[in-house]
């Protein structure tokens, strides 16, 4: 009759072991879930809206500031916590001045330099611009630069956006400071490191292909 009664004893605190183990563990996973979650809608809302700053930049002759204008109200949703318009058209602003100006990066990739110094045309002010006029009749020969006329008009931007990373504690593991993933390979950035602002970010890429829909006057605009 003893027996049972030393067993029992012996279970005491069990239950309370069991619970250091599991809960930090499930919480653990449900922290970087969360976070992947918002990584995921990140990266989709970056992709819209490089492909908006990629149509603004076609109708407007790769103009920056209509590119990152155009970026701007793509990422917009990811901050808006009002469906207000004027609170909207305020987190834009701020979106813009913040999240595009100093975290955010446009490239473009194509057309280049080369390209615009080799089919460059006088237009009707006199200005010298790479055209967009009858391409279907244009000569289709591959020239110095490596494109015909009508590859030289198409643009193709990459847009590097530094995302916020603000789950607490995820960011410690994404980035491997947590000494549960530490003895293994992460993806360690710089900027990563250390906070930036509030919080350590994580940089998302995306990349967006349209024709141009006007004619390019600025070759400061183009890749080298």
């Amino acid at each position: 009759m003893k027996q049972p009664v030393s067993i029992h004893r012996r279970q005491r605190g069990q239950s309370l072991v069991e619970f250091c183990v599991v809960v930090p563990t499930f919480l653990f996973l449900l922290l970087v879930t969360l976070q992947f979650i918002l990584i995921y809608r990140a990266k989709s809302a970056l992709d819209y809206a490089t492909f908006q700053a990629a149509r603004a930049g076609a109708v407007s002759g790769v103009d920056k500031g209509e590119m990152q204008y155009a970026l701007a109200g793509g990422l917009t949703p990811l901050f808006v916590t009002s469906p207000d318009i004027v609170e909207v058209g305020k987190k834009m602003a701020w979106v813009r001045a913040t999240e595009v100006q100093v975290f955010s990066r446009i490239d473009v990739i194509s057309p280049t330099r080369a390209a615009f110094n080799e089919y460059r045309e006088r237009q009707y002010d006199g200005r010298y611009a790479l055209p967009n006029d009858s391409l279907a009749f244009r000569r289709a020969g591959v020239g110095a630069s490596g494109v015909n006329v009508q590859d030289a008009n198409i643009l193709k931007i990459k847009v590097t956006y530094n995302y916020p990373l603000i789950v607490p504690f995820a960011d410690f593991v994404i980035v491997g400071l947590s000494d549960l993933v530490s003895g293994g390979e992460s993806y360690r950035p710089a900027l990563m490191m250390f906070p930036v602002g509030d919080h350590r970010r994580l940089p998302l890429e995306s990349s967006a292909v349209v024709r141009m829909q006007s004619p390019i006057y600025e070759s400061s605009r183009l890749a080298r």
